[in-house]
């Protein structure tokens, strides 16, 4: 037997090891004794690599099946794998990517959107604007490229009342400390529904209702459920 053979042989156990029905991904079905350790224990599926806030939008998107249908129009801005193919498969034109092509085919620079106005039905960008300089700016094109009546999932790590952020820092040793990884060029507070208010979106928060379903699903992080956040143009 090959050593590759070999190694492919022996992690079988280890692979059959992670099957079970403690916990539940919403976003591939997949179901485990745990998560994979991510920072903290019993994070990341196994399977389609989500967390937290990608397991949070799959049970928003169950719970309001009427959200994404055919025949909708949908800008993912820096879509995760968890989620791009439930999407794509469930609506009529999905565009997708980010400032690098890193995450989708398009290059997409959320401040200065390529698309008409009011394009879209929808757009989801999540953890997105926590690393934007000109985050005014990218709610202004994320507002025009939707159409009346649309929606956008806009989620970002918020600790805190007040968004603390200062254009001087560069260093990313210093924006690990401060804002929390090393390519945030902010912290949000709550005071960040006050942006998206003011970029003319009306603001609406959820949170999973059913502690079994934080705990199924494990949508909380360090204890802490994350609201998703969403903003509607009226």
């Amino acid at each position: 037997m090959t050593r590759t053979a070999l190694q492919r042989v022996r992690a079988v156990p280890r692979k059959l090891l992670r099957y079970g029905n403690a916990v539940e991904c919403p976003c591939c079905g997949s179901k485990f004794r745990s998560f994979e350790t991510r920072r903290l224990p019993n994070r990341r599926c196994w399977t389609c690599g989500s967390l937290e806030r990608h397991r949070a939008i799959s049970v928003w998107l169950d719970d309001n099946p009427s959200r994404l249908r055919r025949g909708m129009a949908v800008l993912h801005v820096a879509p995760d794998r968890a989620l791009r193919q439930r999407v794509a498969d469930a609506v009529g034109t999905y565009v997708s990517g980010d400032l690098e092509r890193k995450y989708g085919p398009e290059r997409i620079d959320v401040t200065d959107i390529h698309e008409p106005d009011e394009a879209f039905d929808a757009v989801i960008c999540s953890h997105v604007l926590e690393h934007v300089p000109d985050d005014r700016t990218a709610l202004a094109e994320i507002r025009r490229v939707l159409r009346p009546g649309g929606w956008a999932i806009l989620n970002t790590p918020i600790v805190g009342d007040t968004t603390d952020e200062d254009p001087s820092v560069s260093d990313p040793a210093e924006r690990q400390r401060r804002f929390g990884q090393h390519d945030h060029v902010r912290l949000y507070g709550w005071d960040y529904l006050d942006r998206l208010c003011a970029a003319g979106l009306e603001v609406e928060t959820w949170w999973p209702e059913d502690p079994r379903t934080v705990e199924r699903y494990r949508l909380a992080y360090d204890g802490v459920v994350a609201p998703l956040i969403l903003g509607r143009r009226v």
